[in-house]
């Protein structure tokens, strides 16, 4: 799926737009985690430092695949899978900026980059959430992840995207 901008409307009644990202969204990207809060939000990510995060994202440019969510000119949200090395199973990271949450933006994010880690081919994702995370952990256990762990700080949860399938 080479994903165009597709809009969605937020609980608030407002458009937003969602896309794979490409090398000249880094600015805008990076404009948006320049002013997140809180930072670091989670596994000391975003980076604090400017220079730090600009690396983070161009790593994450290159090794996975990025959806961003828009509003007008400016991104509110970001969301990447981070595969594993044989290409079965993703990591999936998401920041969405402090004046987007609890509007459905993380949702259409989140729903939209399982469809891609699917039509990728891959079998699962994984994320790992802060156990005081309660909005996100129940919007992911609404989307279908399970835990797969225990841990006093942080869980990690994950989602089968397709049966088993039959290697040989």
């Amino acid at each position: 799926m080479e994903l165009e901008r597709i809009t969605r409307t937020d609980k608030s009644g407002r458009s937003f737009e969602i896309g794979i990202s490409c090398a000249e969204d880094l600015p805008s990207l990076c404009e948006m985690y320049r002013m997140f809060s809180p930072k670091p939000a989670s596994q000391g990510l975003p980076p604090e430092d400017p220079e730090i995060c600009r690396s983070w994202v161009k790593k994450l440019f290159e090794i996975g695949e990025n959806l961003l969510a828009w509003r007008g000119d400016s991104v509110i949200g970001h969301a990447a899978l981070i595969p594993d090395r044989e290409g079965r199973s993703d990591e999936f990271v998401i920041f969405v900026d402090q004046d987007h949450r609890n509007l459905g933006v993380g949702t259409e994010l989140t729903r939209l980059t399982l469809e891609k880690s699917k039509q990728l081919g891959h079998d699962s994702v994984w994320l790992t959430v802060s156990v005081t995370n309660f909005i996100a952990i129940k919007l992911y256990k609404k989307l279908g992840f399970e835990y797969c762990d225990r841990d006093n700080y942080e869980r990690v949860m994950t989602i089968k995207l397709r049966m088993e399938s039959t290697r040989h």
